[in-house]
């Protein structure tokens, strides 16, 4: 007779999925790491929440791309802040982004090899691009 089955991590405890088996091993197996328990058997509450997916490590460069502030675009924020500089002229939000990759910067000086943990933005390359120009046109 199929019956539902809890499978459970056996290193955290916590379940990694529920499936319908009939309990025969000769058929079919747990996934290596994991132990198979009728789900009538165990309270599911008492059991450890699953532990969050790590992200992948990535190089400076590769987070870069994906925040949006690749290296292509980096010369556009020099070339407004040298626009804004010689009209005497502020951008809070080109501040913002220099900012967050001079933290990127000093985080990448102190350990080069790829992380899970580089900050987010604060504000994205297109919202300090249009706060610039308007601080230029204004």
């Amino acid at each position: 007779m199929t019956e539902k089955y809890a499978i459970i991590n056996q290193v955290a405890g916590h379940l990694t999925n529920v499936v319908l088996w009939d309990g025969d091993t000769a058929t079919w197996q747990p996934p290596d790491g994991t132990s198979a328990v009728r789900l009538a058997d165990i309270d599911l509450s008492s059991l450890p929440a699953t532990p969050a997916a790590e992200t992948a490590h990535v190089t400076v460069e590769e987070h870069l791309k994906s925040v949006g502030l690749s290296g292509d675009r980096q010369p556009t924020l020099l070339y407004l802040r040298q626009s804004l500089a010689a009209a005497g002229k502020t951008c809070a939000e080109l501040d913002a982004v220099e900012s967050y990759l001079q933290q990127l910067l000093a985080m990448f000086a102190a350990d080069q090899a790829p992380r899970n943990d580089w900050p987010k933005p604060t504000i994205s390359f297109e919202s300090a691009v249009q706060a610039a120009m308007n601080a230029l046109n204004s």
